[in-house]
């Protein structure tokens, strides 16, 4: 089994994961499901691409990919069952694969889904397997062909995912579904089962919970499991949907948020229904992991230099560590130093000690940022299935910084990882998602555009009208004001001045000498 290698990977973050395919395999994949639930050899209806996208939908839109993802957690017994399993059917499909491609040449090559039936047929009667593990074969072939050539470019190749139909049942009932399914999720025992190789998984309720919801409220979701060469499970919710379309009359909620990235998410919710009006106003804080970076720097330099003296004048020279000090944020800087030391001194510190100290932090940081974002897309998709049970059409307009203004940024990754999680949630909810091409400026006054004269920290006061606003708020409302204008919404951008004008909101949080 040289061929698949040993490493198989997907990034999680609090239940959500983005599996590491190269994008084409992941979209082909993503597209070519939905067709495949209904057969091994089904074709694609409504003149849909391999991407999933359709050239014949409602209102001349594309249908788009969507999904929504869980980690399946099992022991480690368990997933050494399930690495078996993987090996069994990657090793079953790629010999009837090459069995096919002897027996019909160019023509299995160019067009491997027309041989879909043959190759699960051929793939169980020289494995023994059930045919359910199987059902996804061809959509596996070429992800791992397409794997393959990536890999090429890099020194590790990462085998490609096998996907599993999912079935819901809870007392005997059939909930969502087939019976040609490979895996069972009990809701009313609270585990997901694969019969065929008598493997059985403990959910938690709240998996249990989202996943009856997710069943219940769109009928066209999918459910299905992917499987890892590591034998790591994830449970994938999968949606093909038309981009949400605003008539310009209908009720509109808008969901403004601008990323921030010193101080997290700033968001607004603006709801549009003869007037305009603020439903909610939050600010969504990053958590401060300064001190556990600092540490794992200090620690990592220590590992590579093996000189304690040296590791912290190179730790002091570091870019981040300048500029923290040119914030006036040395005392930070201090205090990690001071803490390395008091390690050192109670742990005989070593060069291989540091290191491991340094990857734990590490570890923890990413854990903390990744429930972070599991804390913000939760509020975000409840926030949306509220407004459109109350009939809003639902827009999140996004200011997401340029990845070059956010380069050194201790926030970089995390908050580029929302923003493009963001837009996944949009979609599969149904809601439209909206980013401006350019930055917005949060010192332009967002009722008459004027720029604004600085009050103090992150407030300004506009020059031509005297509004006062804070940077962040006026980003927001900014940002609202560019969708309506991109809509030529000239009726819900007067109702959105008018009521600029006169609220509060924009000095929430200010100090008294500024709010006043």
């Amino acid at each position: 089994m040289r061929r698949y290698g040993n490493h198989a990977a997907a990034h999680t973050s609090g239940g959500w994961a983005v599996l590491r395919l190269p994008r084409t395999s992941r979209l082909w994949a993503w597209g070519r499901m939905g067709a495949a639930a209904r057969g091994p050899a089904s074709q694609v209806k409504g003149g849909e691409t391999m991407s999933g996208e359709g050239k014949g939908s409602r209102n001349g839109e594309k249908r788009v990919e969507a999904f929504r993802v869980w980690e399946v957690k099992a022991n480690r017994a368990v997933r050494l069952r399930l690495r078996s399993l993987y090996f069994s059917v990657a090793s079953a499909v790629e010999r009837a694969c090459e069995d096919l491609e002897r027996k019909y040449g160019d023509a299995f090559r160019r067009e491997p889904e027309r041989f879909g039936r043959e190759l699960i047929e051929e793939a169980s009667k020289t494995s023994g397997l059930p045919k359910g593990l199987l059902w996804y074969a061809v959509e596996w072939c070429k992800m791992l062909a397409e794997a393959r050539e990536k890999s090429k470019k890099r020194s590790r190749f990462t085998p490609p995912p096998i996907p599993l139909l999912v079935k819901v049942v809870s007392g005997g009932i059939v909930l969502h579904g087939g019976d040609n399914a490979a895996a069972a999720l009990n809701a009313s025992k609270g585990e997901l089962r694969i019969p065929s190789v008598g493997v059985a998984v403990r959910l938690r309720p709240s998996l249990i919970r989202a996943v009856l919801e997710d069943t219940q409220r769109f009928e066209d979701v999918k459910l299905t499991l992917w499987l890892t060469s590591k034998g790591r499970l994830r449970l994938v919710a999968h949606r093909a949907v038309r981009p949400a379309w605003w008539d310009g009359n209908s009720k509109l909620a808008v969901i403004a948020i601008d990323v921030n990235s010193s101080h997290g998410l700033y968001m607004m919710v603006f709801a549009f229904d003869g007037g305009a009006k603020l439903l909610a106003q939050r600010v969504l804080r990053s958590p401060n992991m300064t001190m556990l970076r600092l540490l794992a720097a200090i620690m990592r330099s220590y590992s590579k230099l093996g000189s304690w003296e040296l590791a912290v004048r190179r730790f002091r020279q570091q870019r981040d560590v300048e500029k923290l000090q040119r914030m006036g944020r040395g005392y930070a800087v201090e205090e990690a130093l001071r803490l390395a030391e008091r390690l050192r001194a109670k742990m005989n510190l070593t060069p291989e000690k540091a290191e491991r100290i340094a990857r734990q932090a590490s570890r923890k940081v990413r854990k903390v940022n990744d429930d972070w974002i599991r804390s913000v897309l939760r509020e975000m998709r409840s926030l949306v299935r509220r407004l459109r049970d109350r009939g809003y059409l639902v827009v999140i307009v996004a200011d997401v910084p340029r990845a070059e203004s956010l380069k050194g940024s201790q926030l970089q990754r995390t908050l580029l990882r929302v923003a493009e999680r963001l837009k996944n949630l949009a979609l599969y909810e149904g809601a439209k998602y909206f980013e401006p091409d350019n930055n917005v400026s949060g010192r332009q006054c967002p009722v008459c555009g004027a720029r604004g004269v600085e009050l103090g920290k992150r407030y300004y006061r506009c020059s031509k009208c005297g509004l006062v606003y804070g940077r962040d708020w006026a980003a927001c409302a900014n940002a609202a004001k560019l969708f309506l204008e991109a809509c030529d919404a000239e009726k819900q951008l007067e109702a959105l001045r008018s009521w600029l004008r006169t609220s509060r909101a924009l000095v929430h949080g200010a100090p008294r000498s500024i709010a006043r």
